[in-house]
């Protein structure tokens, strides 16, 4: 399903995610102590310049369509947006490479959820379309 205004630019974003997702893995079956340190580091980085803002996005979307959405979907979205910010940024008592295994794991199921599953709910209510054409009327 072609997405619309917003979950354009969102679903633009997931595949530079998906990259992520793939190279953090990667990089968790090398064992190489280096390469872990520039993984984490990126891992960060990604998370400082993509997905924090990318993930408010959605749940301000979240907040206006919650009413038609599916329950089940919402909960897992959000608990899967903070399981990924504490992997990303936060506090984490997983070794480096079971960090970066989890997050890549974690990141790349997330986003494919969102593009088969959750983005076609959220593209359905009216609210949302009328929200991307107001964001494009600001541009």
């Amino acid at each position: 399903m072609p997405r619309i205004g917003a979950l354009l630019s969102l679903s633009r974003e997931h595949h530079t995610s998906l990259v992520m997702a793939r190279d953090a893995r990667r990089t968790a079956n090398e064992q190489d102590a280096a390469a872990l340190s520039i993984m984490l580091a990126r891992m960060e980085t990604h998370w400082h310049t993509l997905l924090a803002e990318h993930f408010e996005q959605e749940e301000r979307l979240i907040q206006i369509a919650e009413d038609t959405l599916d329950p089940e979907s919402v909960a897992r979205i959000l608990a899967e947006h903070g399981e990924l910010q504490m992997l990303a940024s936060g506090p984490c008592t997983l070794e480096p490479a079971e960090r970066l295994r989890r997050f890549g794991d974690l990141l790349g199921a997330h986003v494919r959820y969102e593009e088969r599953t959750f983005f076609p709910q959220l593209q359905s209510h009216p609210c949302v379309a009328a929200v991307a054409a107001d964001a494009d009327a600001q541009v």
